[in-house]
C-alpha cells in the first residue's frame, strides 16, 4: 500500500442501479481495509432491501436528505451526518427529495467496489431482479425484495 491523493472529480466511476458511484480507494489502495466511494443518487432514488453479510456500511451525507431504514428503524440524515449501518442487518435507503443526494459510501472490509463494477458493467443499466440477486450473492450481498414492500 502506498500514499494516494485523488483530485476532486476523479477515481473510477461506474452507474450502479441509477447512482454514480466514484471509488476513491478500494481494496488494491488499502490493502483490503476499506472501500471509499462518492456517490450520487437521483431525485426519487431507493435501494431494494438487502442485507451486507461480509462488510459494514457507513455513509457520510455531503448534501441533500437520505431516507434510512435498517431493521426495525426508519430515520433520515442530513448534510454532514454520519450513518452506521452493521453487516446482517436488513436495511434499505431512499432519497425522498426532489434533488440528487451526495454520500460518501465507506464499506469494511474493502470489496464492494467490485460488486458495483459487475453489476455496472452488465449492460449499463439495471439489470432485472433475478441477476441482480445473483450477482449480489456472488459478493455477499442478499436482496430481500424493493422497498415499498416493507417501508
Amino acid at each position: 500500500m502506498s500514499a494516494l491523493h485523488l483530485p476532486a472529480g476523479t477515481g473510477a466511476g461506474h452507474h450502479f442501479l441509477g447512482t454514480t458511484m466514484t471509488v476513491k480507494a478500494g481494496e488494491s489502495e488499502t490493502g483490503g481495509a476499506l472501500t471509499l466511494i462518492e456517490q450520487e443518487c437521483p431525485p426519487h432514488f431507493a435501494t431494494p432491501w438487502h442485507v451486507h453479510q461480509k462488510d459494514d456500511e457507513a455513509f457520510y451525507v455531503l448534501s441533500g436528505t437520505v431516507q434510512l431504514y435498517c431493521g426495525d428503524r426508519t430515520w433520515q440524515a442530513g448534510t454532514g451526518d454520519f450513518v452506521l449501518l452493521p453487516r446482517d442487518l436488513p436495511h434499505a435507503f431512499a432519497n425522498r427529495q426532489d434533488s440528487p443526494l451526495r454520500l460518501l459510501q465507506l464499506t469494511w472490509p474493502a470489496g464492494f467496489e467490485h460488486f458495483a463494477a459487475d453489476i455496472a458493467g452488465l449492460t449499463g443499466r439495471a439489470p432485472d431482479p433475478d441477476l441482480l440477486t445473483e450477482v449480489a450473492a456472488r459478493h455477499g450481498y442478499r436482496i430481500i425484495g424493493p422497498l415499498e414492500e416493507k417501508s
